[in-house]
């Protein structure tokens, strides 16, 4: 159920904010698997765990639901999940932050970050500064009935943990009206909804396996060993194809679903830097000792220019 927007438009553009060091950060992103830091900060299965691994990555602690700004109150960080669908890149609705905070302020200045919604590694990133035409038309949903129009913005009822939790989303409609997402990324794959809630076991997201061209016949495990049985025309046409792991298998292989990745479709392209650790951070091979911040090597400039 859609409720109406509590805080009224500020009916003024946003100042410019930036940040040398964020914008360093974003650059250095792309081909970041998020799997393993969301799994080493958050508990399984939480809501907005790998926008939260993103967060942990740029150096920030890994918090939701605050009034502040993420970095420095000045930019937010928003994690959109993307995928490759007929007309272009595609992505649901974002949520923006609940309803007792103001979603004007969080959208003033934001860097969007995009992530695979299959292998959750990031593919690339935005800078917005809410002004003009562009503020103007999101400020109309203010005036747009929630139920029988189609707001860019709009709150949502919705029940977190036995509780009430109002929050205000943006469309996915929104993204693509104003063109925030690209018409294809490297490293975005298609997306199928069905299959992933299928092959989720105990809440556990299904086991990658890169598939680097072989012919026709099983993949080996990179964990176990065990053979892995995928159809390697979809690989091709697709990039991805849903998995079976035949036995034998080990005992964490056993408990999950599994799916095969294209290696030619990641992000970082072979002899990239960084295409080592995220082929191992796909694969399931790091452990929580080895996932390395991604601030801690990423040089912070000695003028943020503000």
């Amino acid at each position: 159920m859609r409720l109406p927007l509590r805080h009224p438009p500020h009916g003024r553009d946003a100042p410019l904010r930036r940040c040398a060091y964020l914008e360093a950060l974003a650059e250095h992103a792309r081909g970041l698997a998020l799997g393993p830091a969301a799994d080493l900060v958050t508990p399984r299965g939480s809501r907005g765990r790998f926008g939260s691994a993103l967060q942990w990555h740029f150096g920030l602690e890994p918090h939701d639901g605050l009034d502040r700004l993420d970095w420095e109150d000045r930019i937010e960080l928003k994690l959109v999940s993307v995928w490759r669908a007929r007309e272009g890149l595609a992505c649901d609705k974002l949520k923006v932050c609940d309803l007792t905070i103001d979603p004007w302020h969080k959208l003033g200045n934001v860097l969007w970050v995009f992530a695979d919604r299959l292998t959750r590694v990031v593919v690339g990133h935005r800078f917005t500064q809410m002004v003009g035409p562009m503020r103007e038309r999101l400020e109309a949903s203010w005036s747009i009935d929630p139920h029988f129009e189609r707001p860019s913005l709009f709150v949502e009822a919705r029940e977190q943990e036995q509780r009430q939790a109002p929050a205000y989303y943006l469309s996915a409609a929104w993204f693509r009206a104003e063109g925030l997402l690209p018409r294809e990324l490297p490293g975005v794959l298609p997306f199928d909804s069905r299959w992933w809630s299928s092959a989720r076991t105990g809440g556990r997201d299904p086991l990658i396996t890169l598939w680097r061209g072989e012919p026709q016949g099983e993949l080996s495990c990179p964990r176990c060993g065990g053979p892995i049985r995928a159809d390697h025309e979809r690989l091709g046409r697709d990039g991805w194809a849903p998995a079976v792991h035949a036995m034998p298998f080990g005992e964490r292989c056993g408990l999950r679903g599994h799916f095969a990745v294209a290696a030619s479709h990641l992000a970082l392209g072979p002899g990239e830097p960084g295409r080592g650790e995220l082929e191992s951070a796909l694969q399931g091979l790091l452990g929580p000792d080895q996932v390395e911040r991604l601030a801690d090597h990423v040089v912070e400039p000695d003028d943020h220019l503000h």
